[in-house]
């Protein structure tokens, strides 16, 4: 039947496999029939690996409405949930509906080019570099406002459950993840009597619109990357971020505890 059929999207590596076999084994013990991808007609997508696994999962879905949750074989994630010895303890809990569906915000990127624009969406994080990766001089409006230009190796913006990847290495602050914020982080930016800019992330409601303006001194090409897939752009005039009403949903069991994966993380 249609409403048990539980899609599978899993690493390729020896360790995640015996793990998926196993899932695979509670499942069809419980009644539950499995895809391995994507069918729109499914009752929840399980990933099993690491936050990469779930991310591309998510991308190769077309952020489907669909719940997502985890299984964790990779290293310590912050978006798989469930741990390899407590697959059955998962799937009886699931079946006896003792679950949160929590919806993510994701963020939205429009790029505006002089005949068009076109938006990309992402859970994590989108950056704004050059491709040729030479210094790149980026004017920051925040709600039509004029904060500051940043003159150096691009950007991050990043979400709440962003804000501990590749923001936290970049300088950036850690963001609870039931906030609704989007995230400003400067990559290397020059400071010199020629080039100021604030140093620290700017945290930003979900209200405001973030615009990003290039200064183009000379003809080159802008890459974004949107949760590590790259986009290039050689006539961008400006790029838009917002948080999105578009949501992923993630199903959840109670068992995660944000503040003890920071500290096993980090700490």
């Amino acid at each position: 039947m249609k409403e048990k059929v539980i899609n599978i999207a899993a690493n390729d590596d020896v360790y995640t496999a015996d793990i998926k076999k196993r899932l695979i084994k509670v499942l069809t013990e419980n009644g539950y029939d499995y895809y391995e991808g994507f069918k729109e007609d499914a009752q929840l997508n399980i990933t099993v690996g690491g936050d990469g696994a779930f991310l591309r999962s998510v991308r190769e879905s077309n952020f489907s409405q669909i719940p997502f949750i985890g299984v964790n074989t990779g290293t310590l994630g912050f978006y798989p949930e469930i741990t390899p010895e407590n697959l059955e303890n998962f799937i009886i809990n699931y079946r006896a509906g003792n679950y949160k569906i929590n919806p993510v915000n994701l963020i939205e990127c429009e790029i505006v080019s002089a005949n068009l624009s076109n938006k990309i969406y992402a859970v994590n994080d989108i950056i704004l570099k050059r491709i040729d990766m030479k210094t790149l001089h980026l004017n920051v409006f925040i709600a039509s406002n004029h904060l500051e230009k940043i003159s150096g190796d691009g950007l991050i913006i990043s979400s709440p459950l962003g804000s501990s990847a590749y923001n936290k290495s970049a300088g950036g602050s850690l963001v609870y993840p039931s906030l609704k914020t989007l995230q400003i982080t400067p990559l290397s930016p020059i400071l010199s009597n020629a080039y100021r800019c604030l140093e620290c992330s700017i945290i930003v409601p979900p209200e405001f619109e973030i615009a990003i303006y290039p200064e183009r001194r000379e003809d080159y090409c802008l890459a974004i990357l949107a949760d590590g897939e790259i986009y290039e752009y050689d006539d961008m005039e400006h790029v838009l971020f917002r948080t999105s009403k578009k949501v992923i949903n993630r199903l959840s069991t109670g068992t995660f505890n944000y503040w003890n994966v920071i500290k096993e993380k980090f700490l």
